[in-house]
């Protein structure tokens, strides 16, 4: 009996441990307003999972397309290359930022303006698809930091 009681409680707790889906924490996104006629534009934030998890696609309605890229410097000169995925390890901080990791917004179908925000939607392996809004920030401004609400 007491054997019977104890398969079926492990069993209970297994189920509601892989019925919570994953968790990303997403903060401080933020992209700079383009200028004149610039089809491009580059959204850094900070990513955190308790669990750990890959961001894997990004997805927008102001661009044609969206790439996860990363800023290399190499010889003195920098470039910029896709990457598959952006790994986010359990219980650490990834930092997308201009120096490096990013989603690269290709076909900016219309001028980003300081002031507003748009949507984009994230795609981790472990806690799916994950909405949103991102900062326009003037293209001079310093990036945000989370003491302002973002």
């Amino acid at each position: 009996m007491m054997r019977t009681l104890a398969l079926a409680l492990f069993t209970l707790v297994s189920v509601a441990a892989c019925s919570q889906p994953a968790s990303v924490e997403v903060k401080d996104v933020w992209t700079r307003a383009t200028i004149g006629e610039a089809k491009q534009a580059a959204v850094f934030m900070t990513l955190t999972s308790p669990a750990g998890d890959r961001l894997v696609r990004a997805s927008t309605t102001v661009a044609e397309r969206t790439d996860l890229m990363t800023m290399e410097t190499k010889d003195g000169q920098m470039s910029m290359s896709y990457v598959d995925g952006i790994d986010v390890p359990a219980n650490q901080t990834v930092s997308l930022d201009p120096s490096g990791l990013h989603v690269w917004l290709a076909g900016v179908e219309r001028p980003l303006t300081a002031g507003e925000t748009f949507p984009l939607e994230l795609t981790f392996e472990k806690a799916g698809d994950v909405r949103v809004e991102v900062h326009v920030v003037a293209p001079t401004a310093s990036p945000p930091h989370a003491s302002m609400g973002m």
